[in-house]
């Protein structure tokens, strides 16, 4: 049984309720479904079955018409970002061997061409003598759905390969377990390169309710973000702690509360508790907050629902325990179980193990090992996290002994960084590190020892062609070396501990100006020094995120409704301060608003 039966189901018994909406327009399971049909005809035409497809298309109706005609055609789908850079897209298609990539001309002048890929637009030619009456390819559950490609620590990324199996035990879980019922409207929040993406799209189908999509602009934007989920009266919301932690802020400096809002799961990192959580919670008495947690290489494989009152929330929930067909054990160094309440690594077993990592044997072997307690043939996913299991099943995380740690609920590997970092020309050596406090925003920092003919220009600047944005370090730092442990290694630890202080180019005086209140408040924001009026917010290394938390403070600050986009347009502080002097009754820094 694949993903589509569920779905399958859905539009033989609700063929006129609305499957997805976007732009306020819904489309219907029936119409949804032809449409991709169609589609998959023109697939099959291209001989996809078994093979796996590249995929590049906008957030539209166009994403879950893609995903589920690939899959139609008996074909994997493979997330192409087109906001990659190009070496790293084209790392992608030649390891992952696709002849056939679905995009859209505007977006297939972004993607790098190959030799042997046949690009297909997703709205093309007609299906031709393709017979509707044909039956659908026969796929099985040990099949590949999907091809997701992971940070790796050698500086290659690798693909996890995704068979339908595991897919269909976490949507059947996922429907059981949800609030979502028919009717339902779900937020396509995910990237689409993010393997949550699936879980939104497939459990909101399975529970035949409708998939809201967003733009990527709103997306990005806590604020704007905040009205969409209220105005289109979003029930269910998948988010990513640090982007929860900003819708939050949000509500709370708007004192706009979504009531719609029924569940919301959060998944990707660590989740904190933080005093904006609770508030927003507690002015959702009908929302729940579920924790769920796995890596890519088994999606989700346990969860939990936090308490009704945000009150007595602990302010480092547990992960819960393992969701059906999952099973978690946690083992010592030499690989063996060990008994409840010890402290190891977490390795997961069951229905839930990918197949492995796409054309990566030694890779698979040394991460996927023989289960030498559950069935003839079964396998454990040696995870890295750090846990322990208590008596009633319940896992608590402790983080990681390793490079990897979550960026905008991206994982990374920090050696993938190291090793972009240590190809810029004119840098001898480099080491990156995560800085942050518990409950903030990670962010990555380099360490960078020059080579004889110093100190090389626009490092970052570099580093934004070879690297996806969450993966670009917010700074790049000269130092004459690295500090190193009694053994004789890096220690990463004490350059983590190091106090992050980003540079501007020049001070500025205290004037009490709109610019002096622009400057101090970036400067507090990013934890940067010496802000000009010509420094830019997103070159310091200010994110989405850090923008609208440095949105909420300037509303306060002036009583003016910035957002993201006001980032965008007017990124330097010079920029921002005549944008806020030039809004109606704008007032003096320091007022307190209108």
């Amino acid at each position: 049984m694949t993903v589509l039966r569920a779905f399958d189901d859905r539009c033989r018994a609700t063929p006129d309720a609305p499957a997805v909406e976007y732009h306020g327009q819904a489309l219907t399971y029936a119409a949804l479904d032809a449409a991709a049909s169609r589609l998959a005809r023109r697939l099959l035409r291209h001989g996809v079955t078994g093979r796996i497809v590249g995929v590049s298309v906008d957030r539209s109706v166009n994403l879950p018409v893609a995903v589920l005609a690939v899959l139609r055609a008996g074909a994997a789908y493979l997330p192409l970002d087109p906001a990659y850079p190009p070496a790293r897209l084209a790392f992608m298609l030649r390891d992952s061997d696709v002849r056939v990539l679905l995009t859209q001309p505007d977006i297939a002048e972004r993607l790098p061409s190959r030799a042997g890929v046949h690009t297909m637009w997703l709205d093309g030619e007609p299906s031709g003598g393709a017979s509707s009456g044909q039956p659908w390819p026969t796929v099985t559950d040990d099949e590949l759905a999907y091809v997701m490609y992971t940070s790796g620590s050698t500086g290659v990324p690798k693909g996890v390969a995704m068979p339908h199996g595991p897919l269909t035990n976490l949507i059947e879980w996922q429907r059981g377990a949800s609030g979502c019922a028919e009717g339902s409207r779900t937020l396509q929040f995910s990237a689409f390169s993010f393997d949550a993406s699936f879980q939104e799209m497939f459990s909101t189908w399975a529970a035949g309710g409708c998939l809201v999509l967003v733009d990527e602009d709103v997306r990005r934007d806590p604020h704007r973000l905040l009205r969409f989920v209220d105005e289109y009266r979003i029930n269910r919301i998948f988010m990513p702690f640090v982007a929860l932690q900003a819708l939050a802020g949000a509500a709370t400096g708007q004192q706009r509360f979504p009531q719609a809002v029924r569940e919301v799961i959060t998944a990707g990192e660590q989740l904190y508790v933080t005093p904006a959580l609770r508030r927003f919670f507690a002015a959702l008495p009908a929302a729940t907050l579920v924790n769920q947690y796995g890596p890519s290489e088994t999606h989700i494989v346990t969860s939990i629902q936090l308490g009704r009152d945000p009150g007595e929330w602990p302010e480092l929930p547990s992960i819960g325990a393992a969701i059906d067909g999952a099973g978690i054990v946690v083992l010592d160094d030499r690989g063996l179980p060990l008994p409840v309440g010890a402290t190891g690594e977490i390795a997961i077993g069951g229905r839930v193990l990918a197949r492995g990592y796409l054309h990566r044997p030694a890779l698979t072997a040394e991460r996927f090992v023989p289960d030498p307690h559950g069935a003839a043939g079964g396998r454990l996913y040696r995870t890295g996290d750090r846990g322990r299991l208590d008596a009633d099943g319940v896992v608590t995380f402790l983080g990681r002994d390793d490079g990897q740690v979550k960026i905008r609920g991206h994982r990374v590997e920090l050696g993938e960084v190291e090793v972009a970092v240590k190809a810029v020309p004119g840098l001898a050596d480099a080491v990156v590190v995560a800085h942050g406090r518990p409950g903030a925003e990670r962010r990555l920092v380099a360490y960078a020892v020059a080579g004889p003919g110093g100190w090389p220009a626009d490092v970052r600047g570099q580093l934004t062609s070879a690297l996806p944005a969450h993966m670009v370090p917010v700074a790049v730092v000269p130092v004459d070396g690295f500090p190193t442990t009694p053994s004789g290694k890096v220690d990463r630890a004490a350059l983590a501990a190091r106090e992050l202080v980003l540079s501007g180019t020049g001070a500025a005086t205290a004037d009490g100006s709109v610019e002096d209140a622009v400057r101090r408040l970036w400067e507090d924001v990013l934890d940067a020094v010496d802000v000009g009026p010509d420094d830019n917010f997103f070159q310091l290394g200010g994110t989405s995120l850090l923008a609208a938390v440095l949105t909420n403070r300037l509303n306060e600050e002036f009583g003016i409704q910035a957002e993201l986009e006001t980032f965008l347009r007017h990124p330097t502080v010079a920029k921002l301060s005549a944008w806020i002097g030039a809004q109606p009754m704008a007032p003096a820094a320091g007022g307190s608003g209108r």
